[in-house]
């Protein structure tokens, strides 16, 4: 069983505006112009891109969990969430837009799940995002289960009631709240881009932005597999043969003490 994270992990974990008015931008990027936040790096950015003069914003306020506002061309802004993926930006007492913003999943990750998949494993995707986000993103990626809203605490007792079914589960993730279920699952892969505490706890990091290398760990494993059950029988039927031989007094002790080793 394969257990994905979203954000950073099947999709690159960097938001980019899918929609939204020239002069909405201009506005939200004067306001969000110095501020850290992803979203605010979105709109910046795509301001830039669009080539949208940078308003000038005085009074600038940001206030965690609820959005920013502030003083442009003389009049109050604010910006708040507008609903899943996406921000509103509101006037006092005038327009207001809507600008949409989305991420976008890992160019290989669909290529990578179809494979997983096609090995006969079951891949789900585990997000704390909303249903709709989350459905989505799956559906992207391709991969047929999605569970959403859920917190650090939900993904880690999610693995262990798998472990628990006797299920062997494999769980990949980026983020500082994936750490638990890194440390919870048979198999904990951190993204070598996301938090340094899970790639602390990890069993394994992927140094690439890509989850390819997953399925090469998958191949590799099989190959040792094969090798190790190969190197085993063929260790037993010497060693079944070689005791026969010797016990029937066919070969030298000198040749057996340097038969032995050999095996």
């Amino acid at each position: 069983l394969v257990a994905l994270d979203k954000t950073g992990t099947v999709t690159a974990g960097d938001l980019e505006v899918v929609h939204g008015e020239d002069e909405a931008l201009r506005i939200a990027s004067g306001l969000e112009r110095f501020s850290g936040h992803p979203i605010a790096r979105a709109i910046t950015r795509a301001a830039v891109e669009r080539g949208i003069p940078l308003a000038v914003a005085e009074e600038v306020h940001e206030e965690a969990g609820f959005g920013i506002r502030g003083r442009i061309d003389g009049k109050e802004w604010e910006i708040r969430s507008g609903g899943p993926g996406t921000v509103l930006v509101k006037g006092a007492g005038g327009p207001s837009w809507t600008i949409a913003l989305g991420d976008r999943v890992r160019e290989d990750s669909r290529r990578t799940v179809q494979a997983v998949l096609s090995t006969g494993r079951e891949v789900v995707l585990l997000t704390g995002d909303v249903g709709e986000v989350a459905e989505r993103m799956a559906l992207e990626a391709g991969i047929e289960k999605a569970l959403a809203e859920m917190d650090p605490t939900e993904k880690a007792a999610w693995i262990r009631r798998k472990r628990d079914e006797g299920r062997c589960v494999l769980f990949a993730g980026d983020g500082i709240n994936d750490g638990p279920g890194l440390a919870r699952a048979d198999v904990g892969i951190a993204m070598g881009t996301g938090a340094a505490s899970s790639i602390l706890v990890a069993d394994g990091v992927i140094s690439v932005p890509s989850l390819r290398p997953i399925l090469s760990g998958f191949r590799a494993s099989e190959a040792a597999s094969r090798s190790i059950r190969s190197n085993q029988v063929r260790s037993i039927v010497y060693n079944i043969g070689a005791v026969a031989v010797a016990a029937a007094g066919l070969v030298n002790p000198l040749v057996a003490a340097v038969l032995m080793p050999l095996s």
